[in-house]
């Protein structure tokens, strides 16, 4: 009767308790309900935010290039502002009309048909516009007003940005008019499918700001907002739901508490059941899971356990178009130890190798015992053959080691056989047969070594290893050396700076082009230590630069397997310390595939770098990403055109034009330019005419060897 009741109330327990769990699941679906509608509201609102600040800043590169025209020659008049203005507007954009204002006053306006009535138009007339003047002047920045109204009728928005004059001189002030009725709809913010859009910060108050679009009941209750960059201050966007609600009208909360009564019953129900054989069932299950998972002897998974893990390892290889590797190991002569030390040394052999194993490999990597003296290893994630080749190299290391057995030390060696998913295998029985094949083939050619299952990239792994141990054979014996390739001022023929460039003079093949080297070095890591090579002898060279009078910085390439490693960055650091050289004698230069993933972290690194006096320079612009975004969150100093683009100049009208543009963005954002491949004079005078005038190319110079540079632009003492 007691335990009756005992069970009874334990059973009542689990009852109220499963309808607690009930209500906090019911509760947590709706607002779990609640934040996935909201989270997909905000990526809506962020496309919309993200369309909104591109369609802006393609507008205000008018205004900017326009501002830049007046930079460089500040003399204008009706003709030559037409002719700008009229090449800087077309119909995809939202301007309006452009205007300059001298003294206060409109002056030109282009076009002047439907805006006859602004010219001459005073700011000191309007107090608002005035106000909006004076920032602009004041900030020296673009400052975005409005909307406001026009003077020729209708509102729209204004950018204003001063042009650079003398001290004491009048200001003058470039005024673009922007459509924000058709950019508004245009981004997306007029009749959303799902959500009422609201946007607020008139002239760039940001969220504090008057309304612009939308009704202010939007910003009441609870809105998802997002914040809009404009050059000079923000907007602020905010939506809800077109229904008022983020939660759907038909959701079932009555099912939902009718199932879980009926569970929270059923659970009262089976635990009243369990508890009756709970500790016997436990620790019967638990001896049984053990035995049926894994080896005896050895505590590694045995070969049911492992194909289960391998076979939901291969599926998520499939979802993720992951390779893998297998490694199948048998011990050699392991039947010779046993028939001599006993069956009790074989077994504490078998131990020992066990451990081996799982102190040489990755946490992540899966590591089996099938039977006998075989064993698996399966390598997670790797990208290329030559990984699993190195790694069955360092087994085979581990394995020959010594083995203390009673009072004799054994030394026994391995075969290894490699196969690789996909390609040798998509099934778990097909890749272990692959392996097992491929282990006889390393039996049947000598023993103790290692073999791949396809015989191509047996062939490209054992290449890529063998090239990877001559890259670092090579730097031991100085066979690599630096040769400098000048960035010349192609307006009076100064050297400007120069960039470092690694050869290699193997002792077999002659001298060997980057590209046979460079990518394996990269793939196998020995990419760090050829990097700290060049940044030490360009540490050793730069005092005779500076004895010769060269002054320019010295540009160093960086792959990304080197850049974001603090370690790394570290170690070039402490190499430009030994050396006593300054950080600011140097020029990092990086792809711009390497500034995408993980952009806080990379920014704060390549911030660090820059405050120490290293300049940051894009190679290759051009041909990666290609965004001004991040040329604005990363302090980039220099961007150099890839040869691409230069190839064609000026014959081709369409690389033409995108080599101007690209041009004219860096100048709009204070970059340095500089122009590589450079081969003819034609493609020199139409970036003379174009102001970049930091050319690289076999025109003006190859790359040579210290002692050349020196003679060609050093002072000799």
């Amino acid at each position: 009767m007691r335990a009756k009741l005992w069970i009874t109330g334990i059973g009542l327990v689990v009852f109220l308790c499963s309808q607690l769990v009930v209500a906090r699941i019911i509760h947590s679906d709706r607002e779990g309900l609640v934040e996935t509608n909201r989270y997909v509201g905000l990526e809506q609102l962020s496309t919309v935010r993200a369309r909104l600040e591109g369609l802006l800043q393609a507008n205000l590169i008018a205004i900017r290039q326009l501002r830049t025209e007046l930079t460089l020659n500040p003399v204008i008049d009706e003709q030559r502002f037409r002719r700008i203005a009229s090449s800087l507007l077309s119909p995809e954009l939202h301007i309006r009309h452009l205007a300059l204002g001298k003294n206060y006053r409109i002056v030109l306006i282009y076009p002047l048909e439907g805006n006859e009535n602004a010219i001459g138009f005073d700011y000191r007339s309007d107090p608002e516009q005035l106000s909006s003047f004076l920032t602009a002047v004041s900030s020296g920045e673009i400052t975005l007003n409005g909307p406001v109204q026009l003077t020729q009728g209708g509102t729209a928005l204004i950018a204003r940005v001063p042009v650079a004059y003398k001290e004491g001189e009048p200001p003058m002030i470039i005024s673009q008019v922007i459509d924000h009725e058709r950019l508004f709809r245009d981004a997306g913010l007029v009749q959303h499918p799902f959500l009422n859009i609201s946007l607020r910060g008139i002239d760039g108050s940001g969220i504090n700001g008057a309304i612009i679009l939308g009704d202010s009941s939007v910003w009441q209750g609870e809105p998802i907002t997002q914040e809009v960059h404009l050059p000079t201050g923000s907007w602020a966007l905010a939506a809800a739901p077109i229904n008022g609600s983020w939660i759907p009208e038909n959701y079932p909360y009555a099912l939902l508490w009718l199932i879980g009564t009926f569970v929270s019953c059923l659970l009262a129900v089976l635990t009243s059941l369990v508890l009756f054989n709970q500790h016997r069932l436990r620790d019967a299950f638990r001896l049984i899971t053990r035995q049926a998972r894994f080896d005896t002897l050895t505590e590694l998974p045995n070969r049911h356990y492992f194909q289960e893990q391998l076979s939901g390892y291969l599926d998520s290889c499939e979802r993720r178009r992951e390779k893998c590797a297998l490694l199948f190991i048998d011990l050699d002569h392991f039947k010779e130890v046993n028939d001599a030390l006993g069956h009790a040394a074989g077994d504490a052999l078998l131990v020992t190798i066990a451990n081996r194993l799982r102190t040489s490999l990755r946490k992540d990597d899966i590591v089996a015992r099938l039977g006998g003296d075989e064993f698996v290893v399966v390598m997670k994630n790797i990208t290329e053959a030559m990984h699993a080749q190195i790694q069955a190299q360092k087994l085979l290391q581990h394995i020959h080691e010594p083995v203390t057995l009673g009072e004799q030390d054994v030394i026994i060696n391995s075969s290894i056989g490699i196969a690789i998913y996909p390609s040798d295998g998509e099934t778990v029985d097909e890749l272990l047969k692959s392996a097992d094949l491929a282990m006889y083939n390393a039996k049947n050619t000598g023993r103790g070594t290692t073999s791949f299952f396809n015989a191509e990239l047996r062939e490209q792994a054992s290449s890529h290893v063998e090239l990877h141990h001559a890259i670092m054979l090579g730097l031991k014996n100085d066979e690599f050396f630096i040769e400098y390739q000048p960035v010349v001022n192609s307006k009076d023929g100064s050297l400007h700076s120069v960039e470092a460039l690694v050869r290699w003079q193997h002792p077999q093949h002659g001298l060997m082009p980057p590209k046979a080297f460079i990518p394996i070095a990269e793939k196998s890591g020995a990419i760090r230590e050829l990097g700290n090579f060049v940044l030490n002898q360009t540490c050793l060279d730069i005092p005779k630069f500076r004895k010769a009078k060269i002054k320019g910085r010295v540009a160093v390439n960086f792959s990304s397997h080197q850049f974001y490693d603090r370690m790394a960055v570290d170690a070039w650091f402490a190499i430009l310390e030994k050396h006593d050289i300054k950080p600011e004698n140097f020029t990092f230069e990086i792809t711009e595939s390497m500034l995408l993933p993980d952009r806080e972290r990379q920014r704060d690194l390549l911030l660090s770098i820059h405050h120490k006096g290293i300049h940051l320079a894009i190679d290759d612009f051009g041909t990666g990403y290609s965004s001004t975004s991040y040329l604005q969150h990363f302090p980039v100093s220099m961007l150099k055109i890839d040869k691409s683009f230069v190839d064609r100049v000026p014959e081709d009208k369409h690389q033409t034009a995108l080599l101007t543009a690209l041009i004219h963005m860096a100048r709009a954002l204070e970059i340095d330019v500089v122009a590589e491949g450079v081969e003819q004079i034609t493609q020199v005078e139409f970036l003379n005419k174009h102001c970049a005038d930091l050319i690289q190319g076999f025109y003006f110079a190859r790359p040579m060897p210290i002692a050349a540079i020196i003679e060609r632009y050093g002072e000799q003492n």
